[in-house]
């Protein structure tokens, strides 16, 4: 199930076929888009290095609240998750590890 919108439906789209070549013989240049998928997973970002992503699925609302409150103070999702894992992190009696 895709969500008017999502990215992740573009990305699974199937690509439009490759216009045919009018003279035999010669060359067909494929478009960047749909060779991206060999370009992107061989490199990384500079700001994902040594990181490793982790996941999780929620409620559209918790989704909207978490998304919301953090653009309310002036964070991006990424930062204010790894704030509320390092909270859970000190509840527990653990040391907080940074981002």
């Amino acid at each position: 199930m895709s969500r008017k919108g999502s990215l992740l439906a573009l990305r699974d789209r199937e690509l439009a076929p490759a216009p045919k070549s009018e003279a035999p013989g010669k060359a067909t240049i494929i478009p960047a888009a749909a060779n991206s998928a060999t370009t992107t997973s061989s490199a990384t970002a500079p700001s994902r290095q040594g990181k490793k992503a982790m996941t999780g699925y929620f409620s559209p609302e918790m989704s909207f609240a978490m998304h919301m409150t953090a653009r309310k103070n002036g964070m991006s999702l990424q930062d204010a998750m790894g704030e509320a894992f390092n909270d859970w992190l000190r509840k527990m009696g653990e040391s907080p590890v940074g981002k």
